[in-house]
Order: structure tokens, then C-alpha cells, then sequence
């Protein structure tokens, strides 16, 4: 044998002296080299681990961890030796196999921070700094593991302090919000006091006097869950989608054992126990991975509707959901308003049916939509049917219903086919998070200005739209099942706002609300309209945050929207004038991208002092009805003007108004008497440096965005202060700015009845 291979040398000696060659790859990965290696392999599977959480298959965190584990210890063998044995090739006099491990590591963390919406140049910057990082520790233990006596103890330590130090998981925690007094204290130490002298009302939130039934009905063949299959309450009807859905891969009919011409009715429902008819409330999530069933996350408002008297239904639209795996069908807006609208029909079928435990308990003529995130857009959408769903005989005829109300949290605003839903004669409520790192945007904001009364129903103050716009609300704790990071793994490790408040604590602000409009609009219950209109109202029991709140009812007559381009002349009989203004025209007011928000109003900003003046001609001053309120949206951009010279914007700006009518009596009250002009909610969303406008392609760009503020001014307190002063009278205004510089926008001016 030996022989034979002395002759196969001396007749092939370059195949064997590279087979020697290739032998020798690793032989200078020894000691604290080898501790690198391994640092860089935990590092490695640490984040492919929390790579795979937020990449589910549907087989289980668990499963979906270690299969990622061992893909991920496969790849690093096989790339470090193939790295390791070209270096060799190429005589490389150096540490192979690590340099391999390093290269590796530095790849697929950058692929990873990449997923995570870094941009290809902060992924490059910072995967090479943690590669770096987690090698030169592993550098360090291992020469620290040399020394006697400390060996396992300060290996496993430094072991544990790589993978936490640089995964993040102890900023996990880092999300609540303590303050739950009616005092906050902002991230730069200043108190803002939310003690106000409206009166308060009682909780909305509190349970009602009805005992709850909870069951489901679905079509009774859903593989995933069984309280949608054998144990469904109701068996209900599958659907036929194929006119919308043309790209249904098989990954989602693998996973959930139906095709998009078999798509289940699914609901979770919440009802009275009584004989009824009640309102009847539609619930429907938005969009999560597909694999983390959402319709389960708003048991909490389904509890407390039916307990007040209201049918409340949680609508399954999962199979409409991103997938990693699968994607998400491209006309998905379309389908999950096109689905809502389809489980009313079922509703109705339920009803109609005297074997049905529905039968005669749902009241069509009062019908609420209430959705979150893109559930939210396809509520506004079903409920403006005609724009999308025109000819459809599928859907219930639109005359067999009614829907009376819409309730948004935080919503998505998308153009679909080139259209928005526009409400007309529906009352609306929008609640967003200013700390929405998801929805980064109001967009219900854009959809309440599209919420138009006419006819009828612009003299009938009962119909009206409501916005709440929370500092330290998020987006995914309105739904229970979704966590309480917006995002999912691993980007929920850099983008992270702080203070957010607890998740209970931000449910409290939903179902008050929720219950306190719907309690409004489905039942006429008057008892919460201050809240409605004034968020101080609710103070003893909102949990202590900033909110911003606007109000308009059909009542309301608008003098000016400051929408045009002339800024001196507003609209029929309405004219304005400026003295001492910096700063005075008509823009759109904008987002965090610096986009316009389809909000006109008109900029105003002060050096010192400055005055804006609005008149009304003889025929819009007649046109004011007896004890009116004067109202107007404001929003305080000083902020914009501390970005410039450098001033703060943390305080209140101080503002008078001044009254005047045709006789030329006038009086003049400083505005806080009314309502503070509180600064901007500002946030920053991640706590690694320079990324705020790097991270999800800029869309943190902006710490803050342009919310307005409704300010309710009864003329009848401007009498109290001059009684030769007559409100019916009224035809100017004046907005007196003092202790600039200072800037605001100014919007939806006008009156209603007090």
C-alpha cells in the first residue's frame, strides 16, 4: 500500500501536494480562534432564531426556531470551510476558518438587518460593526477561558453577554409606560397637566347590565381551528372569491385547505342575552402574518358591547393576510370589504331563520363597521359599497341595511383603483397612535375630512364625526393577539418607541370610546357626547397621556377651510387680514414624510406678536343662529420654529381671540381659558443612532406630524365678559398671537349651535 501511494505521489504531485495544502486549511484556528468561531456561530443563530419568529410557517415557534437553528449551522460549516479552503488556496496566511465564520456572520446579519427595512447602507454599517463586535468578544473569552480556575464561569458569562448585548433582548422590556397619573411628564421633563374644568362623564368602558353569550359559526370544514369547524355554533355558507383573486398560490390553499372559490364565512360573536333585536356591531382586523390568527385579538370589545346591548361579531379574514411564504393577494383591499359585506348577507340569512339562534335578535337598521388597520379602510369601503361594488349581486341589496356608523383605529388610507371612500350621512370615529410604528401616519384624519352631512342630515346634530389622536398609543395593542411591538421579529429589536403605555392601559382609551360613540349613534344615549367632543371630559378615567381630539356634527356651518389659494378672500362673504405676521399663506398640512395630508389650512407665524383677522359680510352675519359656538381646528407647529432658532416648543403658545360685532362691540379672552394650545406629539421611534430617517425607507423621517386640535368657543362666555357684546351679531374674529416666535395652522373655522 505504502508503495503504491509513493508511486501515486512522484507520478501526481500537484494533486496531492493541494490535497496536503487543503488539509492544512484550518490548522491555525486553534485556541481563542476557535472561541471566535463559536461566538460568531451563537450570534449567528441567535438572530436567525428571531429571524424565524417573525417568518412563521404555521408549524409552531419552536419548530420554526430550530429548523432555522440548524439551517443556519449547516450554512455556517459549509461557508466558513469553503471561504477557509480558497483562502488557503490563494496562501493566505491567516486564521481560515474564522475569517470564513466572520464573512458569513457579517452576510447574514446584513441579509437579516436588510429584511428589517435598514437600507443596503445602514445593514452594511451595522452588520459589520456587530460582526466585529461579537469576534472580538469571542476573541476576548477565549483568552480569558485560558486562565485556570475562571475557565467555564467567565466563558458561559461572556457567552450569555454576546448574544444579549447584541441581539437586544434587554431592550425587550423596554416599551412600557408608568405614568398612568393625569400629570405626564414628556421625554424632556416637562409636566403637562390634562386637570380641566369641563365636567366629566361617567365610564363607557364599565360592563353593562346584559349577560354575555359568546359562540361562532363557520362553514364546519376549517382545518386550523375547530371553533371554526365541528364545534362551530352555526354552520354558515362559503363564498366564491375567483372574481377578485387571481394569484392564490398554492402555499395558501396547502396551508388552509381552500382555494379562492371556497372562501369561509368564519365569525366570533358576542351577544346579549335577551331577547333583542339589538345593534349589531362588525369587527374586522387588519393586516398581520397570515400564520397569527388576528380575528381573536378584540374579545375585549366584543365582552363589552354585548354587555351594553349590542351584537358584536369579529369577522375572519386571515386568509387574506401576508405571508412570507405566500405573499398577500394583490386586490386585498377590495376583498376584505367585499367579505364584510358578504357576512352581513349571512347575518341576515341567520336571522331570517327560525332554527337560527339569530333569529330576530339583530336589528339591520343599526349597523356599525368597525375596523383596525387595513380593516379599518375596508370598513369605510363596504360602507361606501357603491364606489367598488357597484353591479355585485353577490352582496346584500344595499337597501335590506343600514349602516349608521364607522369606527377606524388606525387606519390605512390606499388608493384602490384610483379611488377613496368618501362617508356621506354616517357618523365616524378614528383613534390613532401618535407612537404607530405600523400606520406611522393619521391617516384616519384624511378620511374623517371626507366625512361629509348633506341634505336632512346637515340640520340633525346627532350625526357627527370624532377623531382621538393618543401621544403614547401604538398600533398592534389594539389587538390582543398581536403582541405589543408593531412589528414583527427581528426588526421589533431596533424600532421601538419608548413609553408606550401599557397594553391594557390603551385598550381602556378603545373601549371607552368605542362604546361611548356607539352608545351615541345606535342608541341615542346623549350621555357621552362631551367626551366625544372634549377628551377632558373623560380625564378621571383615560389613562394619563396627551390626547388631541376633533369634533364636527351636522350642525356645524363652516365659514372658511382655508382650501384656496387666495388667502385674503376665504369664501362667500368671508374675508381675512394679517398684521405682524412672519408667516401667512395657505398650505397642505403634512405628514411624517413631509407629504401633504389632503388638509389645507393656513400657516401662521410671529416674530413677537401678530394678528389674524377673519370677517363675515352682513349676509353671513345674519346667518348665525341664537347661542352659537364659535369652533375651529388648530394645530401648534412650534416645534417647526424650535427646529429653526433653536426656541422651545414645549410649552403652551399664548393666544387671545377677539370677538367684535356689527355694532363694534368687542371682546377679547386668552384662549387657554377655553383649551391649551398643547405642542406636537413628537416621537422617536428607534434607539440606534442616525436611523430615524434611514429605517422602513425614511417613513420616521419626522418626529412628529401635523394633528389639529378642535377648540369650542361659546360666544355666550364672550357676554358674560361684555354684556353690550351681542353673539347674533357677531362678524369678526381676530386671533391675537403674542410671545413668539410661534407658529400654527389654523382650520375648519366656523359656528354650530351650542
Amino acid at each position: 500500500m505504502n508503495v503504491e501511494y509513493e508511486r501515486s505521489v512522484q507520478n501526481h504531485p500537484g494533486r496531492f501536494a493541494l490535497k496536503r495544502r487543503l488539509i492544512a486549511t484550518f490548522e491555525r484556528d486553534k485556541g481563542v480562534w476557535r472561541v471566535g468561531i463559536v461566538a460568531l456561530w451563537l450570534f449567528g443563530g441567535a438572530a436567525v432564531a428571531l429571524t424565524a419568529l417573525g417568518m412563521p410557517t404555521g408549524l409552531g415557534a419552536a419548530i420554526d426556531m430550530t429548523v432555522g437553528v440548524v439551517l443556519h449551522t449547516i450554512a455556517f460549516v459549509v461557508s466558513s470551510a469553503i471561504v477557509g479552503a480558497l483562502l488557503q488556496l490563494i496562501r493566505v496566511r491567516a486564521p481560515r476558518a474564522t475569517i470564513g465564520a466572520f464573512v458569513y456572520t457579517g452576510v447574514i446579519a446584513g441579509a437579516i438587518l436588510y429584511y428589517s427595512e435598514f437600507g443596503w447602507q445602514g445593514s452594511t454599517i451595522y452588520a459589520t460593526v456587530a460582526s466585529v463586535g461579537v469576534l472580538g468578544l469571542g476573541l476576548l473569552a477565549g483568552a480569558i477561558a485560558r486562565m485556570p480556575r475562571v475557565r467555564i464561569a467567565v466563558t458561559t458569562l461572556v457567552a450569555l453577554a454576546i448574544v444579549f448585548a447584541l441581539t437586544g433582548f434587554p431592550r425587550l422590556g423596554e416599551h412600557s409606560n408608568d405614568d398612568a397619573d393625569a400629570d405626564r411628564v414628556d421625554d424632556k421633563g416637562i409636566v403637562h397637566t390634562l386637570s380641566s374644568s369641563v365636567g366629566s362623564v361617567p365610564d363607557p368602558s364599565l360592563p353593562g347590565e346584559y349577560a354575555v353569550r359568546s359562540l361562532t359559526y363557520g362553514s364546519g370544514t376549517d382545518k386550523r381551528r375547530a371553533e371554526f369547524g365541528e364545534q362551530a355554533t352555526e354552520r354558515s355558507a362559503t363564498v366564491d372569491a375567483s372574481a377578485f383573486i387571481s394569484d392564490w398560490t398554492w402555499q395558501r390553499e396547502k396551508f388552509w385547505g381552500f382555494d379562492e372559490k371556497d372562501l369561509p364565512l368564519n365569525g366570533r360573536v358576542w351577544m346579549p342575552d335577551g331577547p333583542g333585536p339589538y345593534p349589531i356591531v362588525l369587527i374586522v382586523h387588519g393586516n398581520h402574518l397570515m400564520e397569527k390568527f388576528s380575528d381573536t385579538g378584540y374579545g375585549y370589545l366584543g365582552e363589552l358591547l354585548a354587555s351594553q346591548g349590542f351584537i358584536a361579531v369579529s369577522v375572519d379574514e386571515n386568509f387574506f393576510n401576508y405571508s412570507v411564504w405566500s405573499g398577500i393577494p394583490k386586490r386585498d383591499m377590495e376583498l376584505r370589504a367585499w367579505l364584510l359585506l358578504r357576512h352581513i348577507g349571512q347575518l341576515q340569512r341567520f336571522a331570517a331563520d327560525p332554527g337560527s339562534i339569530f333569529y330576530g335578535k339583530i336589528d339591520f337598521d343599526q349597523v356599525a363597521l368597525l375596523g383596525h388597520s387595513r380593516g379599518g379602510q375596508a370598513a369605510a369601503m363596504a360602507t361606501d359599497r357603491e364606489r367598488w361594488f357597484p353591479d355585485d349581486k353577490s352582496l346584500p341589496s344595499a337597501d335590506s341595511y343600514k349602516v349608521q356608523a364607522v369606527v377606524e383605529l388606525a387606519p390605512t388610507d390606499t388608493l384602490v383603483g384610483g379611488k377613496q371612500s368618501e362617508l356621506k350621512d354616517v357618523s365616524y370615529l378614528t383613534l390613532q397612535g401618535a407612537k404607530d410604528s405600523d400606520i406611522v401616519n393619521f391617516y384616519g384624519d384624511r378620511q374623517y375630512g371626507r366625512v361629509t352631512f348633506t341634505g336632512d342630515a346637515a340640520e340633525d346634530e346627532e350625526n357627527f364625526k370624532a377623531s382621538l389622536y393618543i401621544e403614547d398609543a401604538n398600533h398592534s395593542q389594539f389587538n390582543t393577539a398581536w403582541g405589543w411591538s408593531d412589528n414583527a421579529m427581528p426588526t421589533a429589536l431596533f424600532i421601538r418607541p419608548k413609553g408606550l403605555l401599557e397594553a391594557e392601559q390603551q385598550r381602556k382609551i378603545a373601549k371607552a370610546y368605542v362604546s361611548a360613540f356607539l352608545q351615541a349613534v345606535l342608541k341615542d344615549n346623549e350621555t357621552y357626547d362631551r367626551l366625544l367632543r372634549d377628551y377632558r371630559a373623560g380625564l378621571e378615567f383615560l389613562p394619563g397621556t396627551r390626547y388631541f381630539n376633533q369634533y364636527e356634527n351636522g350642525g356645524f356651518r363652516r365659514l372658511a377651510d382655508f382650501g384656496g389659494s387666495d388667502r385674503e378672500r376665504l369664501s362667500d362673504g368671508v374675508t381675512a387680514e394679517a398684521s405682524n405676521l412672519s408667516d401667512w399663506r395657505h398650505v397642505d398640512a403634512q405628514d411624517r414624510q413631509g407629504e401633504g395630508k389632503e388638509d389645507g389650512g393656513v400657516l401662521l407665524a410671529w416674530e413677537r406678536e401678530g394678528r389674524y383677522t377673519v370677517k363675515l359680510d352682513d349676509t353671513k352675519a345674519a346667518s348665525i343662529a341664537d347661542d352659537p359656538v364659535l369652533v375651529f381646528s388648530l394645530a401648534n407647529m412650534a416645534e417647526d420654529v424650535s427646529d429653526e432658532t433653536g426656541a422651545t416648543a414645549d410649552e403652551p403658545l399664548s393666544i387671545d381671540v377677539e370677538v367684535r360685532d356689527e355694532l363694534g362691540n368687542e371682546v377679547r379672552l386668552p384662549l387657554d381659558e377655553f383649551m391649551e394650545t398643547e405642542p406636537q406629539a413628537a416621537t422617536s421611534f428607534t434607539w440606534l443612532p442616525g436611523m430615524e430617517a434611514v429605517l422602513s425607507g425614511g417613513k420616521f423621517k419626522d418626529a412628529e406630524e401635523a394633528v389639529y386640535q378642535t377648540y369650542e368657543l361659546p360666544l355666550a362666555r364672550f357676554t358674560e365678559e361684555n354684556g353690550e357684546f351681542d353673539p347674533e351679531e357677531w362678524s369678526e374674529v381676530t386671533f391675537v398671537f403674542k410671545e413668539g416666535p410661534g407658529k400654527v395652522m389654523l382650520d375648519e373655522l366656523g359656528w354650530m349651535p351650542e
